[in-house]
């Protein structure tokens, strides 16, 4: 067990969320860093690039036919 110093504000607040979600404060910790280490991950694991997605929608009804076509419906939509 550990215990952890935090200002009257963020202690009411973490405890109102416990409150709010039904579990324990101890629970509730736990998730946030669960979600945070998730999030931190995926941000570093998230380097896509333009090229990964390149070929993905050249089966797409949207993109079927005259390319100078669709550009002229695109434009002409709203008019």
């Amino acid at each position: 067990m550990i215990t952890i110093e935090l200002d009257e504000e963020i202690a009411a607040k973490l405890s109102e969320l416990a409150e709010h979600e039904h579990i324990s404060l101890e629970q509730l910790l736990k998730k946030l860093t669960q979600y945070y280490t998730g999030q931190a991950n995926s941000a570093t694991n998230a380097t896509e690039l333009l090229t990964d997605f390149a070929g993905m929608l050249k089966n797409s009804p949207s993109f079927q036919g005259n390319p100078l076509d669709i550009q002229l419906a695109i434009r002409n939509e709203w008019t």
